[in-house]
């Protein structure tokens, strides 16, 4: 029968270390070797199997030391900012080192240096840069990973930059509130801090469009695509007295009585939220307003033919 190995010590089960946490504890590099120690990074040793994006930072704590943190992309989704890909098993960690330190270069990790010392939160535990430094960085060329045709880096494009932007000032749900993770004079000082790098102009453009309030980042898309379709600038959770009370739909124009709602993929296989919908569009119509309801395939040709449809609806 194969050996039985020893158990590690208490404080290094399902934790990742490194190999100086290990000697130190009296782990040898025999044990290190033995079947049910996974080694996510060079030199860094754990028991439990990396899951999600959580678990594979965890596996990179023991490189990051005192000057690196999460940044870029991985900060933006450990802080929950939209961007238009979900996270994948894979996808490498952007790890920032303040200048000091010698930069990450390692398979799995996009290593980053950084002359300035931004601001750091902690979530669940992990080093994460400030959120509205994270903005400002998702604007910078290689920020959100590389084409896979070409090999180009990518930026966030102006539009979500805005989307995560309006997500910043808006903040996540919890319960049945938000509460903004940053403020608007926050998010004009690291714009104006970013002025003259990569991606300012991005990001200057989108400072200008940001707005508090959108409940999903389509509707930040919807909100500035219509812009530039020549539209007055809709008005965010527009907010309607009802005969049940007061109700916001997503977008509209209060004056003119159109309201907009995006209807997202939920809206459409949750029964309970399509009875909802059906109820409040019922509401906002009874009460004398123009409901214009739209799905994802409005962007299909960027909004023209939606464009045309409200503008219709204005006159």
């Amino acid at each position: 029968m194969p050996r039985v190995p020893p158990p590690l010590p208490a404080h290094l089960r399902g934790a990742a270390f490194s190999f100086a946490d290990a000697t130190v504890a009296g782990v040898g590099r025999r044990r290190l070797r033995a079947s049910d120690v996974i080694h996510p990074h060079r030199g860094v040793y754990t028991s439990d199997s990396a899951d999600g994006l959580h678990g594979a930072c965890v596996a990179a704590v023991p490189l990051l030391g005192d000057r690196r943190f999460f940044s870029h992309l991985t900060a933006a989704r450990l802080w929950g900012i939209p961007t238009p890909g979900e996270w994948m098993p894979g996808e490498p960690l952007h790890i920032v080192t303040l200048v000091g330190a010698e930069p990450l270069r390692r398979p799995g990790i996009r290593g980053w240096e950084s002359a300035t010392s931004p601001g750091v939160a902690v979530i669940d535990g992990l080093p994460v840069a400030d959120a509205a430094d994270v903005w400002a960085q998702l604007s910078i060329p290689g920020s959100v990973g590389t084409d896979p045709g070409t090999g180009a880096r990518r930026a966030l494009s102006p539009e979500w930059l805005v989307a995560a932007g309006d997500y910043l000032l808006t903040g996540p749900r919890i319960g049945s509130t938000r509460t903004p993770l940053v403020t608007l004079d926050r998010l004009a000082e690291v714009t104006r801090g970013h002025r003259g790098k990569r991606g300012s102009k991005a990001l200057a453009w989108a400072f200008e469009r940001v707005r508090p309030g959108p409940q999903s980042p389509r509707e930040s898309l919807l909100r500035v695509a219509l812009v530039d379709r020549g539209l007055p600038e809709p008005e965010v959770q527009v907010a309607v007295r009802t005969a049940a009370g007061l109700r916001h739909a997503d977008l509209g124009y209060a004056a003119a009585h159109v309201l907009i709602e995006y209807q997202g993929d939920h809206h459409r296989t949750d029964r309970r939220q399509w009875l909802e919908d059906l109820t409040r569009r019922q509401l906002f119509e009874e009460a004398g307003y123009r409901v214009i309801e739209v799905g994802m395939d409005a962007f299909e040709d960027g909004c023209v033919v939606l464009a045309q449809r409200i503008r219709q609806a204005l006159r």
